[in-house]
């Protein structure tokens, strides 16, 4: 059995939460005082990451006893078995690690619900532009900062602006080099700003019209995609297909480029 959840007042507790989170990163970041260890490969993580994950996972766990936690700090190998979870509270404590490593300010808190994959809350929070976006399953549009955000209305991909991002598994980096090959000659700028979280935050508000990447994971993607999709936007696998947070290749767009993208991919 688990809780029946009303979503506002999730979303009220978890934004007071996630900006708590928020001001151990910035002491963190600010002071540059902080231990790192190794991953897999070449991925990483930081005291920082550890410290909020394990603040986000005891408050929520407090207040919402009857619910499931995926975070990237502590998920197992395999957790295929959640796919069919309700209430499940799929969480990033720091997306942008190597951002925030090297002092660079573009890293985000993401804390998503999710029943069966499909997103129903996400907070995302930015805490050294401290940009706050939110968005719920059962009201109209995203927000940042509380006011109402859209995609961008770019319609020419002369005009259109792609970020995208470099997963840990190294060979699945040479995807993005693929996809980009049919893209990088049509538009007017491809980015790479190293926080999928922030990026696809980004692209809900209309700061950018496209994101690529082969290496997501469902922390990367719970709470961004939501946004995505109330501020009117379009998310597919990049091969076209139907895409839910726990598939690793992720095409997002304004939705207005978004054939024209796939169409670029293909070819």
């Amino acid at each position: 059995m688990t809780d029946q959840i009303d979503l506002t007042e999730a979303r009220k507790y978890l934004t007071t939460l996630t900006l708590q989170a928020g001001k151990v990163l910035q002491k963190y970041f600010i002071s540059r005082d902080f231990t790192s260890r190794r991953k897999e490969g070449v991925d990483f993580l930081t005291q920082a990451d550890e410290e909020v994950d394990r603040f986000l996972r005891e408050n929520i766990k407090r207040q919402y006893p009857l619910t499931f936690l995926l975070t990237e700090e502590t998920a197992p190998e395999d957790y295929s078995s959640l796919k069919q979870a309700d209430n499940l509270w799929v969480i990033d404590p720091l997306d942008g690690t190597v951002n925030f490593s090297r002092n660079h300010p573009n890293f985000a808190i993401s804390v998503g619900l999710v029943d069966k994959g499909i997103p129903k809350l996400g907070v995302v929070y930015i805490p050294m532009t401290n940009d706050l976006y939110w968005a719920e399953r059962d009201q109209k549009g995203a927000f940042l900062n509380g006011k109402l955000i859209k995609i961008s209305p770019t319609e020419n991909l002369g005009e259109a602006v792609i970020a995208c991002d470099w997963g840990w598994q190294l060979e699945k980096r040479l995807s993005v080099i693929r996809w980009l090959s049919g893209i990088v000659t049509h538009v007017r700028q491809i980015k790479s700003m190293g926080s999928a979280v922030a990026d696809l935050a980004s692209l809900a508000a209309g700061k950018i019209d496209g994101y690529i990447h082969s290496g997501l994971k469902p922390w990367d993607v719970a709470a961004s995609a939501l946004l995505i999709e109330k501020a009117g936007g379009k998310i597919t696998t990049p091969a076209g297909g139907n895409w839910d947070i726990f598939h690793p290749e992720m095409l997002a767009s304004n939705g207005i480029l978004h054939d024209k993208i796939l169409n670029l991919i293909e070819k």
